[in-house]
């Protein structure tokens, strides 16, 4: 297992100031989801991956949740995320969906507090290939710096991909007297109320925008890479 080489690497979340690909087989469900909540030291993450477990099981979808603490699922390493991922195999005319959501790394990835490893762009792609295949997949990435993966070899025709920020700019919201991250509460709160991933990746946008404006943060500039025939899909729960 390679290691992160310096702690001085992990870059949190700035604080708030107050392969070919295979075709999916496997169970039947409308959804084949992966949660990742990567550092358990702040609550911030595994509240995220409850409220969308939430609207998840609202959908019948196929859910496997994987925690820095091994809350509510197992722990969150980078081979039993990648391991999560390539055995999603969604049934006939079902669809993928990765949500991660972690502290970053520049210019490396999600940062996974169990083994101290981060997971890297062209693993997260491999693993996709080998679980999502050509079905529809959504990939949500929450983290400083999270851009790095709105680019190929993660984004393809099949696959939204959305990012807290933009692959040189931190995301905000980190503290333990918040209940999300600041894009994680504005993108949660959309897909409540909106009926497409268009629709909900504009509000989240717009949201954090605002919400940092407010407190004077540098703009972390959320990421999407999508095809409008992505873009334009339902959201599962509300189908």
């Amino acid at each position: 297992m390679r290691a992160l080489p310096l702690l001085a690497a992990l870059v949190a979340c700035a604080p708030t100031r107050a392969a070919e690909p295979v075709a999916p087989a496997g169970p039947v469900a409308p959804v084949a989801a992966v949660l990742v909540a990567g550092d358990p030291s702040l609550a911030v993450f595994d509240n995220a991956l409850d409220r969308i477990a939430a609207d998840l099981a609202r959908a019948g979808a196929s859910v496997q949740r994987l925690s820095g603490s091994g809350r509510g699922g197992s722990l969150a390493t980078r081979p039993n995320v990648l391991a999560a991922i390539g055995r999603m195999r969604p049934g006939p005319g079902g669809s993928c969906l990765v949500f991660a959501t972690s502290h970053g790394v520049h210019g490396g990835g999600l940062f996974l507090a169990a083994d101290r490893d981060v997971l890297p762009p062209a693993a997260l792609d491999a693993a996709l290939r080998r679980g999502c295949g050509d079905a529809p997949t959504v990939v949500v990435m929450s983290s400083c710096y999270s851009g790095v993966y709105a680019r190929p070899p993660v984004a393809a025709p099949n696959r939204l991909v959305l990012t807290a920020a933009r692959a040189d700019r931190p995301s905000f919201g980190c503290g333990a007297d918040r209940a999300y991250t600041f894009f994680d509460e504005c993108l949660l709160d959309a897909l409540d109320r909106d009926p497409t991933w268009r629709a909900a990746i504009d509000d989240a946008r717009t949201c954090v925008t605002t919400t940092e404006a407010r407190d004077g943060e540098v703009p972390s500039l959320p990421q999407l890479a999508a095809d409008p025939g992505m873009a334009d899909r339902k959201l599962p729960w509300t189908e």
